[in-house]
């Protein structure tokens, strides 16, 4: 969705006539101060700097693998070698080759792989050059033309399109197509550059939102974008095709699940995304949903004739993933297949022509993603999130037709950063969990169990081990996975929670959670988590992983379908409860809640819902009411506000800002073109009008992500304000180090790092 993480920031909507730009703060007008000075600050910077060495020192820097010599490589702290038939480790020999690896050691996957370029978020790539260089597809004023490129560079321009507009664009999309369908491009060339596909978008029926920017400089600037909102029209879109040889373009068909041609009025609704050619170029792929996004099909279409056939459908009572992995074989006509039939993610192999050949994974669990496709051997490897620890990922390997499935990987950590031996009977990885450092470990294939639920064996070698002295030295409790029930009483939820310094479990903590919450988006799996600086202020930081968030299966993840906001909230309130009852040094009358985006549409409906857990929240991007965002991503979840006008009002800040008793600050860029600031604006009314008081700042030049040196200094300052956390008492490293002196038989203390 486009409310994501902060980091994921780009675009500018806004507002036109921001009568009320100033904002109210009556009952608890408050002002921020840098976090440097506030009572603990201090302690914030000394406390970052105790936590950067921790952890540190496990992880190798390069896996090489030199099978003919049974080794494997690995530079961690300097180049060593591990007998793979004895697992003795050795440094490197400096009198031989340099005293690195041999040549014929393979590279690491990791240092060999790149990166893909992307368009500015929400857009496409206006320029796309052909296959064999000769010509440059553009799209520029709503047309697309051929440009000729390289060696035919003096050739004449081809324009393929001359009707376009404003409203009408070829070889462009809509902004949410790009948000929310991921589709950064809008033409593609065929392998063989013989074709080009185009989009043709018709944004003619979309309402405009108008925003201004500027707000800094001496005259602002008047911007808009057509965005569709919930329930309102959608942009129409076509997909064409030329042939450069004949100039001939064509319409993909469109056509009814039922094979009939579709209305000419338009009456059947379709997202066309997706867009790519087969690996032989014969056939044009594309993927369709319908507007309520609870069907997938990939069609492929005929370049000549644009006529188009099945080639797989999905179907989901909730919502249907959009974008499924597709990955073809070296045939170019096998695949492999993400579904979500069973309910929990996995894989398939499929063949163009429409059929099941076979079901590769199977289990209580879902696939996270292919590692390794080895057809000579005919093997799948992948992740999955397959542990009793079910935020712990492992690493399994099954065949073609779904034999000798096996977990290569040990549940007792979670596993990443995989490297597996060319003849695939090793698995070098990175292991760790919340309490244990990242460090690089080897597996030996088939040293577990066989099956598709089996327990992998244990490491075979351990090559590192991350440093973790710095919490004894320093004081620091380590950071701590938990479980909790969720709000139906019978889900397990996961979660973290964070210490200050010098924690004393005899004392009263506030506590602040940091949340996102929303579909699509976790937080929470069992990596090394050394802690927060921010807890230095005298918080316990909590996150949790309410359900509605993904890998752990569809009857999680769809818990919130047509409800945000309820679920999702009422889950963050029961995680809260659990903790403030279970452990005494939780102050559950002090709690506060954070996010960004959909994280800050949660701190905002929870501090409004359930102000009987949260005490204050700060709420930044804020969605306050799901009739406020885009079409695509809100009805994937919520469908319309006519088919469910309850689940819009129940999730509605605005709509139940009558409740709000605790103490609330809203933060939001006045360029936002993602969660458009009227949303807070939207609110500030709703509060306003009930004489509630209320905090908020606004950002000037900020869009979807808030860049600004004040953004953590105003969100902690109101927590310190509205909770009263008291400072910890952090011994100095001087007093630290005196004590230490003293006592018989202590160990010198460590360095802050």
């Amino acid at each position: 969705m486009s409310i994501l993480l902060p980091r994921r920031s780009s675009m500018r909507y806004a507002i036109v006539g921001l009568a009320a730009l100033a904002c109210v703060t009556t009952a608890h007008a408050q002002t921020y101060t840098p976090v440097k000075d506030l009572p603990g600050g201090a302690l914030v910077a000394r406390m970052r700097s105790a936590l950067s060495g921790i952890g540190e020192g496990g992880t190798a820097r390069d896996i090489r693998w030199n099978m003919i010599a049974g080794e494997l490589w690995f530079d961690l702290d300097g180049w060593k070698s591990l007998d793979l038939a004895t697992g003795a480790v050795k440094p490197a020999d400096p009198d031989r080759g340099g005293g690195g690896p041999p040549a014929s050691a393979t590279a690491s996957r990791a240092m060999r792989e790149g990166r893909d370029r992307r368009p500015p978020r929400g857009r496409q790539f206006t320029r796309e050059q052909s296959p064999d260089g000769a010509w440059t597809a553009v799209s520029e004023n709503g047309n697309l033309s051929l440009q000729p490129s390289g060696k035919s560079a003096s050739g004449e321009r081809v324009q393929v399109t001359k009707d376009g507009t404003a409203d009408l664009k070829y070889g462009q999309a809509s902004w949410v197509y790009g948000e929310e369908l991921d589709q950064t491009t809008a033409m593609w060339w065929s392998p063989d550059s013989r074709f080009i596909a185009f989009y043709r978008f018709d944004e003619s029926r979309v309402g405009d939102f108008y925003f201004l920017s500027g707000w800094t400089e001496t005259k602002t600037r008047l911007e808009s974008e057509a965005y569709p909102k919930p329930g309102e029209p959608n942009p129409t879109a076509e997909i064409l095709v030329h042939e450069v040889a004949t100039g001939k373009t064509v319409v993909v068909e469109r056509f009814n699940a039922d094979g009939s041609a579709q209305a000419a009025d338009g009456s059947v609704e379709y997202y066309l995304y997706n867009v790519r050619w087969t690996p032989d170029g014969s056939e044009l792929l594309y993927s369709r949903t319908p507007r309520r996004q609870d069907v997938l099909e990939v069609l492929a279409a005929d370049p000549r004739t644009g006529r188009s056939r099945l080639v797989v459908r999905e179907t989901q009572e909730t919502w249907q993933e959009n974008r499924p992995m597709m990955r073809f074989l070296e045939d170019g006509k096998r695949f492999l297949w993400e579904t979500e039939k069973t309910g929990f993610k996995h894989l398939e192999l499929r063949s163009l022509d429409g059929s099941l050949i076979s079901t590769v994974s199977a289990g209580a669990w879902p696939v996270e993603s292919v590692v390794l496709v080895d057809e000579e051997a005919e093997q799948v490897w992948f992740t999955a999130w397959s542990a009793p620890v079910a935020v712990r990922q492992q690493l399994h390997v099954a065949r073609f037709d779904g034999s000798d499935a096996a977990r290569v990987t040990s549940a007792d950590f979670h596993n990443t950063d995989f490297e597996i031996s060319p003849d695939r009977s090793f698995v070098a990885a990175t292991a760790e969990t919340t309490t244990v450092p990242r460090h690089t470990v080897v597996y030996k294939v088939g040293g577990g169990e066989s099956g598709d639920d089996a327990s992998g064996g244990a490491p075979f070698a351990r090559l590192g081990e991350g440093s973790s002295q710095g919490f004894k030295t320093h004081e620091l409790a380590r950071s701590e996975l938990f479980t909790c029930k969720a709000a139906d009483g019978v889900t397990d939820l996961y979660g973290k929670i964070q210490f200050p310094p010098a924690f004393d479990p005899a004392r009263k903590y506030p506590v602040v959670v940091e949340t996102y919450g929303g579909p699509s988006v976790r937080l929470v799996t069992d990596r090394f988590d050394p802690g927060d600086p921010s807890t230095a202020l005298g918080f316990i930081l909590v996150t949790v992983d309410n359900r509605g968030t993904p890998g752990r299966g569809k009857a999680f993840e769809g818990a919130t379908y047509l409800k945000l906001g309820v679920v999702d909230a009422d889950d963050q309130a029961a995680a809260v409860a659990h903790l403030a009852a279970t452990r005494p040094y939780i102050d559950g009358a002090r709690v506060g809640i954070t996010g960004h985006s959909y994280g800050g549409y949660m701190s905002a409906i929870a501090l409004i819902r359930r102000g009987d857990v949260f005490a204050a929240a700060v709420a930044g991007a804020p969605v306050t009411d799901w009739r406020q965002y885009d079409t695509i991503y809100t009805e994937r979840y919520m469908r319309t506000p006519e088919e469910n006008r309850e689940g819009y009002d129940a999730g509605s800040c605005v709509k139940h800002a009558t409740k709000l008793q605790g103490k609330l600050l809203l933060l939001h860029g006045m360029v936002d073109d993602n969660v458009h600031p009227n949303n807070t604006f939207e609110l500030a009314n709703a509060l306003q009008s009930l004489n509630r008081p209320f905090s908020m700042m606004m950002f000037p030049n900020s869009d979807h992500g808030i860049r600004s040196a004040s953004l953590e200094s105003m969100k902690w300052s109101f927590f310190v304000e509205a909770l009263a956390p008291a400072v910890p008492e952090w011994p100095s490293k001087q007093e630290r180090g005196t004590a230490k002196s003293g006592a018989a038989g202590s160990d010198a203390t460590e360095e802050v790092r």
